[in-house]
């Protein structure tokens, strides 16, 4: 076999949590854990609130400079695993080309062979888009805060799901938004009765 479908075999294995890397010695058979059960999470639809707990937010911030915490929310990858160097890797041959446009801002829309991409890959959802129809935002944090004042106003009431980000909660109460906390089940998705009783 050809090495990139050898390794593309153990990519794959990875993520399904099937083998695990070692630094130094290859890649070894993951030992199986039980999966603890999923609890249901059961409760009635919440009246419309003013988002509060800005104090909370702010110290759950800060503590991700504190070593006995572990942060759950947080997109940093383990700096620490040797399954990062093709990255490392990627990003150094970008900084040797030294090209200008890695520290420029591009349109405000996004970088338009980006945006084809993005509009090429959703052909295979079903979607007819251009890249005029796509906005590419730094986050999902961004993506969010644009798409809420796409279509709300200040004084307007949104359904979110329970438990939710606290970063767009914090964004609502600075849009003057209140929001119905709806309860969220770990398969089941979003209860849909209970936010047809909320609006009722």
């Amino acid at each position: 076999m050809s090495i990139s479908t050898v390794q593309q075999a153990y990519h794959l294995l990875e993520e399904k949590q099937m083998i695990m890397a070692q630094s130094r010695s290859g890649y070894f058979v993951a030992s199986r854990k039980a999966t603890p059960p999923i609890l249901a999470l059961i409760r009635s639809a919440q009246r419309p609130v003013e988002v509060t707990q800005w104090d909370a937010v702010l110290e759950l911030i800060n503590s991700r400079l504190e070593d006995d915490v572990l942060q759950l929310g947080s997109g940093m990858p383990d700096l620490t695993q040797p399954t990062l160097k093709p990255l490392w890797k990627a990003f150094s041959r970008q900084a040797q080309k030294q090209e200008t446009a890695l520290l420029n801002y591009d349109k405000l829309y996004g970088v338009l062979a980006l945006r084809q991409q993005v509009a090429r890959l959703a052909i295979d959802s079903g979607c007819h888009l251009t890249a005029d129809d796509i906005v590419i935002t730094t986050g999902c944090h961004e993506a969010l805060c644009v798409a809420v004042r796409a279509v709300c106003e200040p004084g307007d009431i949104i359904a979110v799901e329970s438990p939710s980000f606290h970063g767009i909660m914090q964004t609502l109460r600075g849009f003057g938004i209140r929001a119905i906390d709806i309860p969220t089940d770990a398969v089941t998705g979003i209860s849909l009765e209970a936010l047809e009783l909320a609006f009722d």
